[in-house]
């Protein structure tokens, strides 16, 4: 395992999305659960997320662009400045209508650094270590959400939000110090190469990104549904934690079954994932949703390193740009976001809580088009790099 530590960059890597996460749950793994608790309607809540992520589309492609100027480090930390002004206002507003447009604003303004991870990861790693690499990656991501689910369970539970806050920030400036040791400027294209890349360019990384859109949507609003069904902080807390502690084991297990075969390592988590998502479609027991949610959230982890493998494989094997390829990903997959979203909100005022059904039918179907695009890469990459049956050598 050596090899995957003595890598300056590896390393700095790890401790920057350990402390990205811990600093980002109360946001990413808390976000709608808090929105629902303050009295807002679950279609109020989906077109808060479609609004924000539309910001987020439109902000991603200035990565190309102020990331040549002034490093991708800098662009984390406006980023992450953004991150901990909405900490705050999530924490301390008391009024709500506030609050949702600080969320929805500082949420968008994030995505000054969403194609930072992919760009990094294409720079630095090689491809013989990407499998494990990623699972180290997202060991040292749950890490960090574990601690943090807790240390945000207590400040809600206790009230102690001042604390709370605090070190939120802390870890936000820490991950930027982080990848500042890392820190380079891409030589990118400008923002309208990225835009006439997502609008008149086929590729199939970038339908691989617009599918996983369903996948994100899901995981934002699971934890949602299953506060909804235990309507208990406390218990829903528990939940969270437990899940997360159980992620490290299977996540290092893919990571060196994806570099061996990255094929069966995509076929079987998707199978996995797909059970796992129908399970939500048949029941609401309390314990039966609350294991496949622990279940599930390893599962999550598991399919993300085995598919953001593939992702960036196809990204470091592309003859354009990596970084722009990277900001074009996270622009299809943001755009994407906000038709889904804006649809299901339009849907929820008819069918309410039914709508979790709708969003799990479609992560299910999203997860069979992912493996079969990647099932034809694979085989077109077979295909071509095969010799040709019939030739001769001449002396």
């Amino acid at each position: 395992m050596k090899e995957y530590f003595y890598k300056k960059e590896y390393k700095y890597m790890y401790l920057s999305i350990f402390f990205y996460n811990f600093a980002n749950a109360l946001i990413e793994t808390f976000g709608t659960v808090m929105l629902y608790k303050a009295g807002l309607p679950i279609y109020v809540i989906l077109l808060i997320y479609g609004i924000r992520f539309l910001i987020t589309g439109l902000i991603t492609p200035l990565f190309v662009t102020i990331s040549n100027k002034i490093g991708i480090a800098k662009c984390i930390l406006i980023s992450n400045l953004f991150s901990i002004i909405n900490s705050y206002f999530m924490l301390n507003s008391e009024s709500l209508y506030t609050n949702i447009i600080i969320f929805i604003v500082t949420m968008g303004l994030m995505g000054l650094s969403n194609p930072s991870s992919d760009s990094l990861s294409s720079k630095y790693v090689k491809t013989e270590h990407r499998g494990k690499f990623n699972s180290l990656y997202y060991i040292s991501k749950i890490l960090g959400t574990v601690l943090a689910s807790l240390l945000v369970a207590w400040g809600v539970i206790s009230n102690n939000r001042i604390i709370l806050f605090s070190v939120i920030a802390v870890f936000f400036i820490l991950q930027y110090i982080m990848i500042l040791r890392i820190d380079y400027k891409p030589k990118s294209q400008s923002v309208k190469a990225s835009i006439k890349y997502l609008f008149h360019t086929k590729s199939r990384y970038k339908i691989i990104y617009i599918l996983r859109a369903n996948h994100i949507i899901e995981r934002l609003f699971i934890p949602m549904y299953l506060y909804i069904i235990l309507q208990d902080f406390k218990t829903f807390s528990l939940v969270i934690v437990v899940s997360l502690i159980f992620q490290v084991t299977t996540v290092t297990l893919i990571g060196k079954y994806t570099d061996k075969n990255i094929k069966k390592a995509n076929n079987l988590v998707s199978i996995i994932r797909i059970f796992i998502t129908t399970i939500y479609l048949f029941t609401k027991n309390k314990m039966l949703i609350s294991i496949n949610k622990t279940v599930g959230d390893n599962l999550e982890k598991v399919y993300e390193t085995s598919i953001q493998t593939s992702i960036q494989n196809m990204i470091k094997k592309a003859k354009e740009d990596n970084d722009l390829l990277s900001t074009v990903g996270q622009m299809s997959l943001c755009f994407t976001e906000v038709i889904v979203l804006t649809i299901l909100s339009m849907i929820t005022v008819f069918i309410n809580e039914n709508i979790f059904y709708v969003i799990f039918i479609l992560s299910i179907i999203s997860t069979i088009m992912i493996d079969f695009e990647i099932s034809k890469r694979n085989k077109s990459e077979i295909y071509n790099s095969a010799p040709p049956r019939n030739f001769h050598i001449f002396k």
